[in-house]
């Protein structure tokens, strides 16, 4: 079967058909344009926010908050849930917390300012759904699974466990970078993990989506 290639033009139309957004998400994707801020396409945005909602989850933890773009993708899915989310850059964290208050949901998002692998292990509390935003941020493959597993632990049966930048422009194939890498190791372990049952879906760069087995 012939692949579609993904084209400018085609994203487009793909982002086309995802509702207007609310006024706060689409001048979040105007300023990451414009500064070059990392953070998931609107079509992903969407996704998860579904996939959210599919999964009837409630408690988010998410690690890499930049300015809270995917945080209000998530928390929209889960009709008054919570998200706890990790960023270690003081200046996007006051910045997602900002964007939390204008968008109405500062009192459900609480940004902590810490390493993940740190912050993640003083963390007890249990999630119903786990977004990884940090794969190509990690300083060696150990880490990387270090920190799945960490999340892995905080997520009981039903829940998803998803990450983006699951195909790291294609690098997964012949991995020469650290980041890439860090990639290729998260996706073997989701993908031989018994506790999981997983796919990748070609969207943007990539995203990992695992369900913990009941």
């Amino acid at each position: 079967m012939r692949t579609v290639e993904v084209t400018e033009e085609l994203q487009e139309y793909l982002n086309s058909l995802v509702p207007p957004r609310e006024p706060v998400l689409a001048r979040m994707e105007e300023e990451a344009s414009r500064e070059n801020l990392p953070i998931v396409e609107t079509h992903e945005g969407a996704l998860l926010s579904l996939l959210v909602k599919i999964a009837g989850a409630k408690r988010i933890l998410e690690l890499g908050t930049a300015i809270g773009y995917s945080g209000i993708w998530l928390l929209r899915g889960t009709s008054g849930g919570s998200l706890t989310t990790f960023e270690v850059d003081h200046k996007r964290a006051e910045r997602a917390r900002a964007n939390f208050s204008e968008a109405g949901l500062g009192k459900q998002a609480s940004v902590l300012e810490q390493d993940a692998v740190g912050g993640l292990q003083k963390l007890h509390d249990r999630f119903d759904a786990c977004f990884i935003d940090l794969l190509n941020s990690f300083p060696s493959e150990e880490v990387t699974l270090r920190v799945a597993e960490l999340c892995l632990e905080r997520l009981d049966g039903g829940a998803l466990l998803m990450a983006d930048n699951a195909l790291r422009q294609g690098e997964v194939l012949r991995p020469k970078t650290q980041q890439a890498r860090n990639v290729a190791s998260y996706n073997q372990w989701v993908a031989r993990h018994p506790r999981l049952e997983s796919v990748v879906i070609p969207i943007r760069d990539g995203l990992s989506v695992a369900r913990v087995r009941d």
